[in-house]
């Protein structure tokens, strides 16, 4: 059963930016999500500083839940390791870096303008990016040629802005674990999801701990 509790936060930025209402949900055995919600209203404070923002896909609940199951069956195999709080569990498309919030309103109306037919993916299988003072583990998905074409259509609108952003490689997975030390890689078993939305992501501190807040959402139910 889930009980709603009665932590609400606004997600502000400027106006006149559909924003989101983050509400945390606490689930039979202590998992908590975060629920979002679109609202449409005026924005009484604006960004000024630079921000680091990138697109990510994000999950339905379910789906959540399931990638928490896996971090568990992992978390007793690791010799050390930072677990991805599961409200911060996403797929990147790409990640801009340290941005000027005044391309905030282009980027925006760029989101919205992204090919946003449901997507359903399979992830398939665990990997790890070796990283000095702890790896990256991640799982990925089987390869998808709509994933591929949506984020080949975001890197040539990003580029026709213009932004400035580094062009990396595609690589399609979900950080599950940083600063890891896993002798070996289990298998896994296969799970299939539901995109929930793409959106677009601001990555920062609060209260010493790192968030990621939806700016803009296309949630690919409502097509």
């Amino acid at each position: 059963m889930v009980e709603q509790t009665a932590h609400i936060r606004s997600v502000r930025g400027p106006s006149p930016f559909a924003a989101s209402v983050k509400t945390s949900l606490e689930i039979q055995g202590g998992l908590v999500l975060s629920a979002w919600y679109r609202m449409d209203f005026p924005q009484p404070k604006t960004y000024s500083m630079p921000m680091r923002l990138f697109y990510a896909l994000t999950f339905d609940e379910q789906t959540l839940r399931s990638l928490s199951q896996i971090q568990d069956t992992l978390q007793p195999l690791l010799l050390k390791g930072r677990r991805t709080a599961i409200n911060n569990l996403h797929l990147t498309l790409s990640f801009l870096g340290e941005q000027d919030p005044r391309l905030l309103a282009n980027l925006t109306k760029g989101l919205q303008k992204l090919p946003c037919d449901p997507i359903s993916l399979e992830f398939s299988q665990l990997g790890m990016f070796t990283k000095p003072g702890g790896n990256i583990i991640w799982l990925g998905i089987t390869k998808s040629q709509q994933l591929r074409t949506l984020q080949s259509y975001l890197v040539s609108m990003l580029k026709e802005l213009p932004v400035q952003f580094t062009d990396s490689p595609f690589t399609e997975h979900v950080t599950l674990f940083r600063n890891a030390h896993l002798v070996s890689l289990p298998e896994t078993t296969r799970l299939n999801c539901s995109i929930q939305a793409i959106r677009l992501m601001h990555s920062h501190q609060v209260q010493g701990v790192l968030t990621y807040t939806p700016i803009s959402s296309n949630y690919l139910s409502e097509k």
